[in-house]
């Protein structure tokens, strides 16, 4: 397993280095980027975005109806510190997301600077342990990458760009078993089937560490949840949540 995982890796490494320059197309579109090379979206495409606004819940990060805390953290409180979500997942952003995960991973580095901005925006710590929500390998295999990985790899750049030490670490956090498609479920549905699904490997290095924590799609914030407490229990200071996009409670 440990050998399938390190080639997993090393795909993905050069799967990344291969997408990670900007290119002269819109990521998403394909127009002709020509005058506007640094650009990774044409105008049309980011501007057909939904982003969160100032009303986004001061625990989880999700865009909701009025100021404070949505009613999902209401009802049950995450076990990270604080979750970050530039996008809301609905409409044209949702089709961009899921283009990203399962057939786009250029998208990848688009989304990550934004979440890197956003979380930049409201918390400046001086490092971080940068870690991702795991697939398994008979997911990877079946896309041919992580979408949360290649975020993460965005991610990282981008906040190292804002003189933040990062230390970005795919080894810790496992996935230990294959769990059953969560989209139709509700919260404690998800909490239940998500029960023994993660295991670190690496207790040590969470240890005294702020933690950042990927993953692609918020929506009841259970898988970041779970994966949060496990960290936690491991002895971090604290964890931090970084989502591409979240549910809206506004809908």
């Amino acid at each position: 397993m440990e050998k399938l995982r390190q080639k997993i890796s090393g795909l993905l490494k050069k799967l990344w280095e291969k997408t990670e320059p900007y290119g002269f197309t819109c990521d998403h579109c394909g127009k002709e980027l020509f005058e506007y090379p640094a650009l990774r979206l044409c105008e049309n495409c980011e501007g057909s975005l939904r982003f969160v606004g100032s009303n986004a819940c001061e625990k989880c990060g999700r865009e909701t109806r009025a100021d404070g805390i949505c009613g999902t953290c209401k009802q049950e409180l995450p076990a990270f510190a604080r979750g970050f979500s530039p996008l809301v997942y609905v409409g044209e952003t949702a089709f961009l997301i899921n283009r990203m995960k399962t057939e786009n991973p250029r998208l990848a580095l688009y989304l990550g600077e934004k979440m890197a901005d956003a979380f930049y925006q409201a918390q400046q710590p001086n490092s971080v342990l940068l870690l991702f929500v795991p697939s398994s390998p008979a997911r990877i295999k079946e896309r041919g990458y992580n979408p949360s990985e290649l975020l993460a790899r965005s991610v990282e750049k981008r906040l190292k760009e804002y003189g933040i030490e990062v230390e970005m670490d795919g080894e810790t956090l496992l996935k230990r078993k294959e769990t059953p498609m969560q989209k139709h479920m509700t919260r404690s549905e998800r909490m239940e089937n998500l029960q023994g699904a993660f295991h670190l490997h690496k207790r040590k290095i969470c240890k005294g560490r702020t933690v950042l924590l990927v993953d692609d799609i918020m929506t009841t914030g259970a898988t970041a949840s779970e994966c949060a407490r496990l960290i936690k229990n491991a002895g971090a200071q604290e964890v931090f949540v970084l989502v591409a996009a979240a549910l809206s409670e506004r809908a």
